[in-house]
């Protein structure tokens, strides 16, 4: 009796074992994928990091026309704006699960929203668009703040969230200024004059920003407090979307103007085209 009773504990034991070692083994196997949106050709893409450059559809965006994608980790939900009806406040902010089901418009009367973002762990959405305003509401849309931030006569493009600092920084392009604020919207300050751009990445771990800058035009990476400027890369390539891959310490960022994909280290060098051929790749989240 005893031995049999063993057994069985050896038996859970080993069965227990072999799931948490194929747990492991599949999240081994788990090959980042990139997801973006084209607005020329309405879709949202993806493609798989495995050398082979192969790009599917994810969602056909037909009347849905927008460059902001986002990614919530904890709940397996991607976000993206809408523009379609640029001169009517029509547009929108959808959400749906990453296996497409779900859409929903979670913000709807929107002027032109371009980029967005999420703070996961604070529940908002926050969003620019083109009417003065960066906005914000609960992950699900509710409790909507318009206008939380504004500027007069903007123009608002981008928009990325630093938690570790409780901070937003935003693009607006009509004055050409990438300003920086409290995470409660207090403050609005210009931290880098006379840039132009459609793109902003914060890099919590090396405290640093990247941007682009039409006006240059470059890639460019400075200090969180905007000093210590330097160009990452020179090509003039309309950068929407941007992201990094900590276990590898590369960045990846989408070229509207070439209709390419590009890694790279994350100070530009050793550049690599993993796509290109595409039309108007904008916004990117990069899936791990």
């Amino acid at each position: 009796m005893k031995t049999s009773k063993l057994f069985s504990i050896l038996g859970i034991l080993a069965l227990t074992f072999l799931l948490f070692s194929c747990k492991k083994d599949d999240k081994k196997t788990t090959t980042p994928t990139i997801y973006f949106m084209d607005s020329s050709d309405e879709l949202m893409e993806k493609m798989v990091l495995d050398g082979t450059g192969t790009v599917t559809t994810v969602l056909h965006l037909a009347g849905k026309a927008g460059v902001g994608i986002a990614y919530d980790d904890v709940h397996e939900k991607i976000y993206f704006s809408d523009f379609n009806d640029a001169d009517t406040p029509n547009g929108k902010i959808w959400r749906m699960n990453l296996d497409t089901t779900g859409l929903e418009a979670i913000v709807s009367g929107i002027l032109d929203p371009y980029g967005i973002a999420l703070d996961v762990t604070g529940g908002k959405v926050y969003w620019a668009d083109d009417n003065t305003h960066i906005s914000r509401a609960n992950l699900d849309g509710t409790s909507p703040q318009p206008g939380f931030i504004t500027i007069a006569d903007g123009w608002m493009r981008a928009v990325a969230i630093d938690k570790a600092h409780s901070k937003i920084y935003f693009y607006e392009v009509n004055n050409e200024n990438l300003y920086v604020a409290n995470l409660d919207g207090t403050n609005p300050t210009v931290l880098i004059p006379g840039v132009y751009g459609y793109a902003i990445l914060i890099d919590t771990k090396n405290d640093k920003i990247y941007f682009d800058d039409q006006n240059t035009p470059a890639l460019r990476r400075a200090n969180l407090d905007g000093t210590g400027i330097v160009n990452i890369d020179n090509t003039d390539t309309k950068i929407y979307g941007m992201a990094i891959d900590y276990d590898k310490d590369k960045l990846y960022w989408t070229a509207r103007a070439t209709g390419e994909i590009y890694e790279a280290n994350l100070n530009g060098t050793s550049k690599e085209t993993l796509k290109t051929g595409l039309t108007s790749p904008r916004g990117m989240f990069l899936l791990k």
